[in-house]
């Protein structure tokens, strides 16, 4: 493996060149970021240079190479592959006793907002004013788990925030990608619907784009995508 080389800017590795990785390869070159390592099953790992951050949005079978290479060579990592075992996912957080690790479950910015506003629902909707709330997830057929991480992801959001349990987790498996996740609260004779819907690849890639960048400058740590974007955020309203 070379040396982490001095560039104009900073550097990416992608391991995985599926729909995440090829997406997040085109936000990089449209970007203006250098990806200096790529990974994949079929055609092994390439390194021009150590990146300044690695994203990894390949699959289980992966995470001890990805694992063992950020821990080599101290390199931050997103990990965006969320069918871990239990082993793999305490791996990754030992990991990140040594460089930073972002755990996303899902990247996209418009996610965030619906978890914000999940909890901020759950503070008002409470008493006389308390909801049946349900989670409905859509992705295409050959979706590999369902209900999807993000999911469970909302309905933990929901449980933690209200301290009351979703009445359902609906999961279809049908449609156009990339997929939608939505969170309805029904009262007598209203109901409140808080949809969000990702038509391209490109969304999840900027996120992964988003996130990297962050954690080149962060210390070591286990964070999730929404500790990134409650930072970003709050840098953008100071």
């Amino acid at each position: 493996m070379p040396e982490r080389a001095v560039s104009d800017g900073p550097t990416i590795g992608i391991v995985g060149l599926g729909r995440l990785g090829s997406a997040l390869r085109s936000v990089c070159e449209a970007d203006g970021t250098r990806v200096s390592l790529t990974a994949s099953r079929r055609g092994g790992w390439s390194a021009e240079a150590v990146p300044d951050v690695l994203v990894d949005a390949s699959a289980p079978e992966a995470h001890a190479d990805v694992l063992d290479f950020c821990g080599g060579h101290r390199v931050p990592l997103v990990a965006c592959v969320s069918n871990l075992t239990d082993t793999q996912w305490k791996a990754l957080k030992e990991l990140a006793d040594v460089v930073p690790v972002v755990r996303a479950t899902n990247l996209s910015f418009a996610h965030y907002l619906q978890v914000r506003i999940a909890e901020f629902t759950a503070g008002l909707a409470t008493g006389r004013f308390g909801a049946t709330t349900t989670v409905r997830e859509r992705h295409p057929l050959g979706k590999a788990h369902r209900p999807s991480a993000t999911a469970l992801a909302l309905a933990d959001t929901w449980a933690g925030a209200s301290g009351r349990a979703v009445a359902d987790i609906a999961d279809e498996r049908a449609g156009l990608p990339v997929s939608e996740h939505e969170l309805t609260h029904t009262w007598d004779g209203e109901a409140l619907h808080v949809r969000h819907h990702v038509a391209s690849w490109t969304v999840p890639a900027r996120g992964a784009l988003a996130a990297a960048d962050w954690a080149r400058a962060a210390a070591p740590g286990l964070v999730t995508m929404r500790n990134v974007y409650d930072d970003l955020t709050a840098r953008n309203t100071t």
